[in-house]
């Protein structure tokens, strides 16, 4: 599903990923652990398209993200480390508009809603404006966005960062159950 071979990216003279290749078969889940600086983040928007490398081939499904991004990303769903969120916009009105974008529409945008709700346990908060949510459930709703179009790969950076301890492990348990 996804083929890493010999990533590399610099920002100017510093190299925040160096050589790096590995692969994700379905069901696999993969987790990168290092400390802060260490490229992690990087190396995950190089992989979801929104950093070009400077060296290396990033495939998923089949597709170089580079020579064709868009057939890569509907692939996937992406959670960056701080998901953007319209605070104006009600949990159903945003997960509604991120449907619309994937391509999602009708009674098929109204069960990918559903679902995601469902899934990310936003049931209470559905027709709550979002700039009204407490951070776990803004961390729930953005989670929710990534897996609207129920993509094959799901890229995720720091999935749990800033959860309480039932949180994470609701978080961990919906990534085991999807992975």
């Amino acid at each position: 599903m996804i083929q890493v071979e010999n990533l590399t990216k610099a920002f100017g003279p510093k190299v925040a990923v160096d050589d790096v290749s590995f692969s994700v078969q379905r069901g696999e889940i993969l987790g990168f652990l290092g400390p802060n600086g260490a490229g992690k983040s990087t190396t995950m928007r190089m992989i979801t398209g929104f950093l070009p490398p400077t060296a290396g081939v990033v495939k998923v499904g089949g597709n170089d993200v580079t020579e064709k991004p868009i057939e890569a990303k509907r692939l996937m769903g992406y959670l960056p480390e701080s998901a953007p969120l319209y605070t104006d916009m009600t949990v159903e009105g945003f997960l509604g508009f991120c449907a619309e974008v994937r391509g999602i529409n009708g009674a098929d945008k109204a069960k990918a809603i559903d679902r995601a709700i469902d899934m990310c346990f936003l049931k209470s908060v559905r027709h709550q404006s979002v700039d009204t949510l407490s951070k776990g459930y803004r961390h729930r709703t953005g989670f929710a966005q990534a897996i609207i179009h129920d993509p094959d790969i799901l890229v995720m950076d720091e999935p749990t960062d800033g959860l309480d301890p039932n949180q994470k492990h609701e978080v961990r348990s919906l990534i085991r159950r999807m992975g």
